[in-house]
């Protein structure tokens, strides 16, 4: 079965709007929890991307296909920068900044200039597979038993989007690239499709899971927390009930105090 450009672009959409706006709803109800504020704007410009690369079908722009590199890559960035703050590590966003400006620059002169497609797939690879790369980087190395589960699912969709980063290249070195090279996948390859949609999908319900299972986890360890500083704190008010009784139950026999035990002023 073949699947045409417009149905995948279109499936594309929805399936970015979706988690974009489930994204949006699990913000504002953890909002302790700020990679889902991360996550739903990469989304929402992932989305706006396809759009902008589905609008370059019908009105042929370099701008469009600008925007929805650069558009693209910013998502990118931002999902990986959702993925470190939700363990905890700060997102360097100006140097994303930087290196957008940078891409955009490079990207936007081979367009202008017509540089051949082999330039302007190596682009998309150099600046692409890293950040890709590095969000299967954060959730492997954290050491976690307990997000067995999540993790494997964002691995599994990160190594799929890391290698699909790499395919436009790899397309153009074989001659068989065409104007749906920035998301690597030809007209004539469904099962192509099918991996690169189900790699950005398997991402998006991993991440999601994810910060959910270590939500309840870290909420767990508090409760956990709690429950002992609890103890502790009954233990230390029973030994000091034990304490007060035991001084009580002593003037009551009619033995000396502590207060009683006090050397008196003058000879004895």
């Amino acid at each position: 079965m073949m699947i045409d450009v417009a149905t995948f672009q279109t499936v594309w959409l929805i399936t970015f709007l979706c988690s974009a706006l489930i994204s949006t709803a699990l913000s504002r109800m953890f909002l302790q929890v700020g990679a889902f504020r991360f996550w739903a704007a990469g989304f929402y410009l992932l989305a706006t991307a396809t759009a902008c690369f589905t609008l370059h079908a019908i009105w042929h722009n370099d701008l469009l296909l600008l925007a929805t590199a650069a558009l693209a890559l910013q998502s990118r960035m931002l999902i990986w920068s959702g993925t470190r703050d939700l363990f905890g590590a700060s997102a360097p966003w100006r140097a994303g900044l930087v290196v957008t400006a940078v891409f955009c620059l490079l990207y936007g002169s081979a367009l202008a200039w017509n540089a051949p497609l082999v330039v302007r797939a190596g682009l998309l690879a150099l600046f692409f597979v890293p950040y890709r790369a590095a969000t299967l980087y954060e959730v492997c190395r954290r050491r976690r038993p307990h997000l067995g589960p999540a993790r494997m699912l964002v691995a599994v969709g990160s190594a799929i989007v890391t290698l699909n980063a790499v395919v436009p290249l790899v397309l153009v070195l074989l001659d068989r690239a065409n104007m749906t090279l920035l998301y690597g996948n030809p007209r004539t390859t469904s099962a192509l499709y099918a991996v690169v949609f189900a790699g950005d999908l398997l991402l998006t319900i991993g991440l999601i899971v994810l910060a959910l299972h270590h939500l309840i986890v870290e909420r767990d360890m508090l409760a956990t927390l709690d429950r002992g500083a609890l103890d502790r704190l009954a233990e230390a008010r029973e030994m000091r009930a034990m304490f007060d009784s035991r001084s009580r139950r002593c003037d009551s026999l009619g033995h000396d105090t502590p207060a009683q035990c006090q050397s008196l002023p003058g000879p004895v």
